[in-house]
């Protein structure tokens, strides 16, 4: 492969859910290429929210054929901190689908990025590794919390609390941040985001 991958990513854990078996193959050997090991693969009602609650994930990739609103509901869960230790995590939609108003309904729920099937082993490490080494500030409003995809100077852009978030798989990789330091780090922000969200009911 060609990309620029991260120099280590021995403490990226990722989950996978509802993958098909070429897709979950695909992924888990691309996240192998970038050094994860610790990789859990589930299908629907295995307790996928089990291992959110519970442990924290750094990488959550989803396929939302078999059942995209329930996709959706566990990503926009999470992102308001339900049945969820890291609200946080860098979130891959998987779609067959690549009409343009299926996709902005996959993005409103909060994930950070699709990735249209059948995928590419090439265009799953760059994916990974851009969002890796940047990810987007995320808006916070009463009905969306996730990354900010607004274009800047359109007239319909609403007003809402934007905060700068923990990028788990950078901390955990490029930056080495030990476990404890970043879960701090997911606490403190949450804390700064639930106080801009009651802050944006008020208004």
């Amino acid at each position: 492969m060609t990309h620029d991958a991260p120099h280590s990513a021995q403490g990226m854990r990722a989950l996978l859910r509802n993958l098909d078996s070429r897709s979950r193959d695909v992924v888990a050997r691309t996240l192998g290429v970038l050094g994860c090991r610790d990789l859990l693969c589930l299908d629907e009602g295995d307790g996928a929210e089990d291992h959110l609650r519970s442990g924290t994930v750094d990488l959550l990739v989803v396929d939302t054929d078999g059942d995209v609103e329930a996709a959706c509901a566990l990503v926009r869960d999470m992102r308001r901190g339900i049945r969820a230790e890291n609200a946080f995590a860098i979130t891959v939609l998987m779609t067959s689908l690549a009409q343009t108003e299926h996709l902005s309904h996959l993005l409103d729920c909060g994930a950070d990025a699709i990735l249209e099937k059948p995928v590419d082993p090439v265009k799953v490490a760059e994916r990974i590794t851009a969002l890796t080494r940047k990810r987007r500030c995320f808006v916070v409003s009463e009905s969306y919390v996730g990354p900010d995809r607004r274009i800047r100077g359109r007239p319909d852009s609403s007003p809402a609390a934007r905060i700068a978030v923990p990028n788990p798989l950078r901390e955990t990789t490029l930056s080495g941040m030990s476990r404890d330091q970043l879960r701090d780090l997911i606490q403190m922000t949450w804390e700064a985001l639930d106080r801009k969200r009651t802050a944006s009911r008020a208004v």
